[in-house]
């Protein structure tokens, strides 16, 4: 399951943050996604004590996000990609002043929702749980 969320997340950064050439990746239905509708607040393991912010409505049927790194203004999620029971999005976030490209894989376990977050050049992969507002 961890190979098969990597390579997810591998694929969905060169699908939905990639080239130009590339056309854009289709929206996600939002009726494919319900179960991840909501405000869902993320305690952090990586970087320990940090709490990430994910917000994913309906926009005229296409599933809409944003993710909040604690007090920092939320980022607009510009990629989705829903793969069986994992939703995958992707924005632009910033590291050390830089503007670099980050995949976050959302999975559910009952009330609990699970996230990986991978950051352009960096090898570690932040990890948090948490539920929903």
């Amino acid at each position: 399951m961890a190979l098969r969320a990597f390579w997810t997340s591998t694929l969905a950064i060169s699908c939905l943050a990639g080239s130009v050439v590339a056309a854009p990746a289709p929206a996600v239905d939002a009726a494919q996604a319900s179960a991840f509708m909501g405000t869902w607040v993320i305690a952090m393991t990586n970087p320990q004590g940090a709490t990430q912010t994910v917000k994913i409505w309906d926009e005229k049927g296409v599933l809409a996000a944003s993710v909040q790194l604690g007090r920092f203004p939320p980022r607009e999620v510009t990629g989705t990609l829903k793969d069986g029971e994992m939703l995958v999005l992707t924005h632009t976030a910033f590291e050390n002043g830089k503007q670099i490209r980050s995949v976050v894989s959302l999975t559910l376990n009952g009330d609990v929702m699970n996230l990986a977050q991978m950051l352009e050049f960096s090898e570690t992969i932040k990890r948090g749980s948490g539920k929903k507002n």
